[in-house]
């Protein structure tokens, strides 16, 4: 593996550790509050559908599917297949980040705001807000592969594999949230 190589792997390394720092303190966070709560939610304040958060789940899975099957395509250097991987990844992150909008929508219609619902609803917005963020910068991260998806770039595969495990980090993410903010 060449130095470049090492030193993207590192530098991936490095962000997933502090995202995971992020989302660990976040949730340290909530179960404090969650667990000195004695009803849930907060009376007064709505239940959010699971549905919107489950069809983010599934949709943020099968995202993560794609982005596998591109790795081995590359390896594979079938590069046509690989490009429609890549294009269902972004569509579905794209779709995953839409469907997060209407979970917004559909939490302000029933009520549940950023500055009036106290520290229930500052907490879910912050959550999904931070992991949205976290979204877009791994959208970013699909283009840049797509740019670079090309016979002749070199390392293409490691190149792959690092926007892979961001990818399935955001994943894996979501699913801990989508089980500890919406189904607990």
């Amino acid at each position: 593996m060449k130095r470049a190589d090492l030193q993207n792997n590192l530098a991936m390394t490095i962000t997933l550790v502090m995202g995971a720092m992020l989302f660990t303190t976040l949730f340290m966070g909530y179960a404090i509050y969650r667990t000195s709560a004695t009803v849930w939610p907060p009376l007064g304040l709505p239940r959010v559908s699971l549905t919107i958060p489950f069809l983010s789940s599934i949709v943020i899975a099968l995202s993560s599917w794609f982005i596998h099957k591109v790795k081995h395509l590359l390896a594979a250097e079938n590069f046509v297949q690989a490009n429609k991987n890549l294009n269902l990844t972004i569509l579905s992150g794209a779709g995953f980040l839409i469907l997060q909008c209407y979970l917004w929508f559909q939490m302000s219609n029933s009520g549940l705001y950023v500055g009036t619902s106290g520290i229930f609803g500052s907490v879910l917005y912050g959550f999904t807000w931070i992991h949205a963020l976290h979204m877009v910068l791994g959208m970013g991260a699909l283009i840049y592969l797509k740019i670079v998806m090309k016979p002749t770039t070199s390392n293409v595969v490691q190149k792959s594999i690092n926007v892979e495990r961001f990818w399935h980090f955001l994943g894996i993410v979501w699913i801990i949230m989508f089980l500890i903010l919406f189904v607990l």
